[in-house]
Order: structure tokens, then C-alpha cells, then sequence
């Protein structure tokens, strides 16, 4: 019952991702040719490893400094992550990259200011959600809140079994008394959104035609959660799903945020 409103990528073009590690032969030539190189990854699950709390993660100074060393060869890199885009700069800590936060919903970029897509009439109809859902789950441990920019998210990665059946049973209520609204269903978390057709892909399209790069380049994206389906399902490139999820989109897969350390490290030895 994890997801209550499965992602619709998944039910259709799923393929067998090959492991990206064992056909590096294949993908460090396209590296070596193309002019314009831009890689895009998932935070969480991606570029660090799942906690217990949202709160507890950090980007190693490892990954960090492999990101820079990308970023300094020409490559445009982003981070695309549903975390609000404030605490996203502030746990990646890199400068010099794009952010995109809230899946999709705030953009940042180097010199410019954060540009938010959500309408104070959206923003209205959130705030209702969240104080309705406050009301109904606050009795419920294990279960808590996180309000956002433009969506309210619900984790149940702590709750028992019998809390999470009950949760779940709200979620499905609030959802069909605002059917309009989008229901991301991801790790441990559903959340609600102002509306399907702004999404990490959309954010995506736009950082690359503001940063001049939406031709003649080849897009990497690394992604670990449901909610990174809608992007592998329409993008070209060197799509990545992070884990051991095989009902993917993605044409390629890493077992681990470790294999996604040894990735960048070639990635950083060929681009450039």
C-alpha cells in the first residue's frame, strides 16, 4: 500500500536497465564526442544515501569535490530534488550549479534569483491541505509533516503498520477531495502537489534553455524514486535509476549512491 497513487511511468515503457559501470565502453566515446555535456541528479538515494530523517544526510566532501571538478571542465550539472531549495543548497553546499527544488516547483540558478512556479491561488488550496491534514494525522506517531514551497509531504518511514494503514486511508480521502491536486507517491512519503504539469522534467527543459543548452549536448540524469520515472520516461540521453528497482524507464541502472561515487569519477576522467 506503499504507493496509493502509483506513478502512470511505470506502466509503460519499462524496460531491463543495463548496469552503466559494465557498458562504460560504450557510453565514455558519446562522453569524448560531445561538445556539450550537462548532468542532472537526484539528491536523496542518489547522491547520498537514504536516512532515517531527512535532516541527517550531508554530501561528502568526496562527491562534492568530483561535482566541482565536473563543473569546471564545462559540463552544466544540477541537482533535482523534491527538498525544499534552500535546505537543497544548503546540504549540497556547491556553487557554480543549477538546483532545482520541490520537484520542480522552485529553480535556481548561479547569479540569479530563485524563481518560484506556483500562483498565490495554488498556494491558497496547499495551505488548506496542510492544516487539514495537521488535523487528521497529528494523533497519528510516526506519521509527520513537512510543508514546502509548494506542496505539503507526509513521511511515514517511522510509523507502525496500523499508523500507516490509517494514514493511508486519509491520504486517500484528502486526495479525493482535491482531485485536481498531483499525489507524488515516494520512499516512505506521499505529497501533494499543486498540479501534475510542472514536474522535475519541466524544470529540467526550462535550466536548459535559460543556460543556452537545450541542443547539440547529451543529458545525463541519475534518479532513485518513483517520482524520477516521469523523467526518465521522456527524456533522451543517458538515463540512470539509482537502486535495485527494476520496473524502470531508465536504460541504465547503479546499485547504490557508492556506484553513483565511481560513476562521477569516470565521468570526471572523460569529460573535459
Amino acid at each position: 500500500m506503499g504507493n496509493v497513487y502509483p506513478e502512470k511511468a511505470l506502466q509503460v515503457h519499462v524496460r531491463r536497465p543495463r548496469h552503466l559501470l559494465d557498458v562504460w565502453n560504450e557510453i565514455e566515446p558519446k562522453i569524448r564526442r560531445s561538445g556539450r555535456l550537462v548532468l542532472f541528479t537526484d539528491f536523496d538515494g542518489t547522491l547520498v544515501p537514504i536516512a532515517r530523517t531527512p535532516g541527517q544526510v550531508r554530501l561528502s566532501s568526496a562527491v562534492g569535490s568530483l561535482l566541482r571538478a565536473i563543473r569546471r571542465k564545462g559540463v552544466l550539472v544540477g541537482i533535482v530534488s523534491g527538498r525544499r531549495l534552500a535546505e537543497l543548497r544548503t546540504l549540497a553546499g556547491l556553487r557554480g550549479i543549477c538546483y532545482v527544488g520541490n520537484h520542480g516547483y522552485s529553480i535556481g540558478l548561479q547569479g540569479m534569483r530563485p524563481r518560484m512556479l506556483i500562483t498565490p491561488e495554488q498556494k491558497r488550496e496547499m495551505n488548506q491541505v496542510h492544516r487539514e491534514l495537521a488535523r487528521r494525522l497529528r494523533p497519528l506517531a510516526g506519521i509527520w509533516l513537512e510543508p514546502k514551497e509548494a506542496s505539503v509531504a507526509v513521511h511515514y518511514r517511522n510509523a507502525e503498520r496500523k499508523k500507516f494503514l490509517r494514514a493511508a486511508s486519509i491520504i486517500r480521502e484528502v486526495r479525493a477531495a482535491h482531485s485536481h491536486l498531483d499525489l507524488l507517491s515516494g520512499k516512505k512519503v506521499w505529497e501533494f502537489l499543486p498540479d501534475r504539469r510542472i514536474s522535475k522534467w519541466t524544470a529540467m527543459q526550462q535550466v536548459l534553455r535559460q543556460e543556452g543548452a537545450s541542443r547539440q549536448r547529451i543529458v545525463f540524469y541519475l534518479g532513485d524514486d518513483v517520482t524520477d520515472e516521469r523523467v526518465f520516461e521522456r527524456m533522451r540521453g543517458i538515463s540512470v535509476v539509482v537502486g535495485r528497482r527494476r520496473r524502470t524507464a531508465a536504460r541504465f541502472f547503479l546499485r547504490s549512491p557508492a556506484e553513483v561515487r565511481l560513476f562521477l569519477e569516470r565521468f570526471a576522467e572523460t569529460a573535459g
